[in-house]
């Protein structure tokens, strides 16, 4: 039997209406909903999954038509959500249950989207790539009005044989260094491929696994793990204009207060209405926390207020191959059981992305060197172990590239926990 574990977050929908599932999988609503263009719809159900290893799935139809598949857990039955960001018409919709059950209930629970067009919008990356996993359809839909900062040049190699170009350095500070001269090259670029102009493209040059030292001790400058001798201004040399720190009497340094006054430097610029950051509850990365704790602190320095906050996940805790299933699947919402949230209650902004959205997004992340990743044969074993076992027709499967991420980021929408730029900020008081 499988085991029951239902899904629950801290959500505050507008709407929420009821509604069925008969047995042709057709969906009814007991009332009329307004235009999905202004709404990120979820609906509730139930299901149970038929075996262990098998990859349950819901076919999502519209007017007869395939749109998506949205895959559960195996071995596993209880409550979810299925994303609906991108259906035209609610009550065209049918669901058919692939090698698992539906329960006949459902509830239809709607977020009123967000008008991400009142004002500029700034997405804040902890590292190269950050942006593009989380929200290369959010910024290509926006571009004429996304800036995007990346915290750190992601420059550590803690292995020789992890190098981009095998054999190109032969000593890990010369690697480390070349990586982050690389990432720092693709932060400056590839956001171009969705029309962001690189003159609101930041590569603010910290390094990596170092931004909560930065902020437990703000006046010390921490060395880059793997090269001492590194500056953050090693990795700037494509930004368009000058941060706040390269300012400073010998130029920029690996501190806290450099990082907080180019962040609040940034924020009096731009002064945008939304901003981008990891969720710090769902998000484990420390640098992902990190980079959402900086931007509270830099907010409490300044006098501008976006007027609302999303939230990605590009890291779940002991959760791999989330959102699942194979690339262009409906991405659900986080797997995770979390009635209250010390960021108060949440709206959900499910961005949508048509095929030839998903397509571009996965040039992007191709373009990224760090996500060219060549697995060992082990890894590679157990790939093709899980696929066979999943059910999932091998055609299904497409190999971009052989990196994770190119099935779990490449889905049909881009998902976003919303809340109020108020509720981000207490929530780090004081950090």
């Amino acid at each position: 039997m499988p085991t029951t574990h239902d899904h629950t977050l801290p959500l505050a929908p507008e709407r929420e209406v009821d509604g069925s599932i008969d047995e042709k999988g057709k969906l009814h609503l007991s009332e009329a909903t307004s235009s999905t263009s202004g709404w990120s719809w979820m609906l509730e159900v139930r299901y149970q999954a038929r075996g262990r290893w098998r990859q349950p799935g819901i076919k999502v139809r519209e007017n007869g038509h395939e749109r998506f598949i949205q895959y559960l857990e195996p071995g596993q039955a209880g409550k979810r959500l299925l994303n609906l960001a991108g259906i035209d018409d609610l009550g065209a919709v049918t669901l058919s249950a692939e090698r698992c059950r539906l329960a006949p209930q459902a509830r239809l629970l709607g977020f009123q989207r967000p008008a991400l067009e009142d004002g500029p919008l700034m997405i804040i990356a902890p590292h190269p790539d950050d942006a593009e996993l989380a929200a290369y359809g959010l910024y290509r839909q926006h571009a004429e009005r996304t800036w995007i900062l990346t915290l750190t040049a992601g420059e550590r190699h803690k292995r020789l044989d992890r190098q981009y170009l095998p054999f190109l350095d032969h000593d890990l500070k010369s690697a480390s260094r070349r990586k982050g001269w690389i990432r720092s090259w693709n932060s400056a670029t590839t956001p171009q491929l969705a029309g962001v102009a690189q003159d609101r493209l930041y590569m603010l040059g910290y390094f990596n696994d170092t931004l909560a030292t930065l902020l437990d001790t703000p006046n010390i400058c921490a060395p880059s793990l793997a090269d001492d001798a590194l500056s953050p201004a090693d990795f700037r040399r494509w930004n368009a204009r000058p941060l706040a720190s390269d300012e400073l009497p010998g130029g920029p340094s690996n501190r806290g207060d450099d990082l907080l006054a180019d962040l609040i430097g940034l924020l009096d610029q731009v002064r945008p209405s939304t901003v981008v950051v990891p969720h710090p509850e769902l998000d484990p990365h420390p640098d992902h926390q990190a980079a959402a704790a900086a931007l509270a602190t830099a907010l409490n320095a300044t006098t501008h207020r976006p007027e609302r906050v999303l939230l990605y996940a590009n890291h779940l805790k002991s959760q791999r191959g989330f959102p699942r299933g194979p690339a262009h699947a409906a991405s659900g919402v986080w797997p995770v059981a979390c009635s209250t949230s010390g960021l108060g209650a949440w709206s959900l902004y499910s961005q949508p992305l048509d095929l030839e959205a998903q397509r571009e997004k996965a040039v992007a992340m191709d373009s990224m060197h760090d996500l060219r990743d060549k697995p060992g044969w082990e890894r590679r074993l157990k790939r093709a172990v899980k696929r066979r076992l999943s059910g999932i027709q091998p055609e299904r499967w497409a190999d971009y590239g052989q990196h994770d991420f190119f099935q779990t980021h490449i889905k049909a929408q881009e998902m976003f926990a919303l809340v109020g730029t108020e509720a981000l900020m207490e929530y780090f008081e004081p950090y």
